[in-house]
């Protein structure tokens, strides 16, 4: 199994292990009505898991799986606002499901918890009428085959439901005659670039084996693999604010940067998304047969 861990999770980890008690580590979502509030970003998560669930027009008695679970905080969500669910989360780390034990079910739910690799699902087919993966599939070894996965353990007419950060390569301008060819390793300004910017996403957010993916890229593959084309949303405006929840303005960089690595990445990662060099999707597919 695949254990490679991204080490902002140690951070989470630590503090839950001090006290904190929310559940949910993906972005916040806030509709234009709410984004000039002083919602938190933990009221904005809620937001973003009461809109995943509202479009996964979930009934009872389903089958639902939410791979990368986290903290468990969108199987808490189902089990507090559903009855008669039969919900599983997985997670490569023993640590987080641990964590997770300690959701108890109510309204006649039913939870599991299981340690899998999301490219490896341990589940039979035509297992679950819903899979999610909530900010995850960046992480996993490959995307192509966790949708095959998902594909596979899914029933007919079963349908997934993700959310992904996907990295506009396109939108990086560089002047056209800007060349590094002096050294030879570095080919250009615009490898450089990408390799910079991927460095320091690993630094936190890594593993992120694929950086480049493309939205055609994903297109593709869903339906190469046998899944309807995903109906996708742009959520990348929606979730833009959930960084100001994340650094305190008592660690801003000013013009000097910064030698702690995990606030490097971070504020790398807002960069890219408040210039829109990422699209922030939500998308969700079915399987026909």
């Amino acid at each position: 199994m695949d254990t490679d861990l991204p080490p902002y999770f140690e951070n989470v980890l630590d503090s839950y292990a001090r006290g904190a008690q929310n559940r949910c580590v993906h972005l916040g979502y806030y509709s234009p009505s709410t984004v000039s509030s002083n919602r938190t970003l933990q009221e904005a998560q809620e937001e973003f898991d009461d809109r995943l669930l509202k479009e996964a027009s979930l009934l009872p008695e389903q089958k639902i799986l939410d791979v990368g679970c986290g903290l468990g905080g969108l199987v808490d969500r189902i089990n507090s606002k559903y009855n008669r669910m039969n919900v599983v989360g997985s997670s490569n780390d023993p640590r987080q499901l641990e964590i997770c034990n300690s959701i108890r079910p109510r309204n006649q739910n039913s939870i599991a918890w299981v340690e899998a690799d999301a490219c490896v699902l341990p589940f039979p087919s035509g297992s679950f009428d819903r899979v999610f993966c909530i900010e995850a599939a960046f992480h996993f070894g490959s995307r192509r085959r966790f949708y095959e996965q998902a594909r596979r353990v899914l029933k007919p007419g079963g349908q997934l439901i993700c959310t992904d950060i996907i990295l506009r390569e396109s939108s990086i301008q560089y002047p056209e005659n800007a060349r590094c060819g002096s050294d030879p390793k570095v080919n250009d300004i615009e490898s450089f670039t990408k390799r910079s910017i991927h460095s320091l996403l690993l630094s936190a957010y890594g593993p992120w084996p694929d950086p480049w993916y493309s939205m055609d890229s994903l297109q593709k593959e869903i339906l190469e693999v046998g899944l309807t084309a995903p109906q996708i949303q742009d959520w990348t405006l929606q979730t833009l604010p959930s960084y100001e929840g994340m650094i305190s303005q008592s660690k801003n960089q000013g013009d000097h940067g910064t030698r702690d690595p995990m606030l490097a990445a971070l504020s790398t990662l807002w960069f890219l998304h408040q210039s829109q060099f990422l699209h922030y999707l939500y998308f969700s597919c079915v399987k026909t047969d």
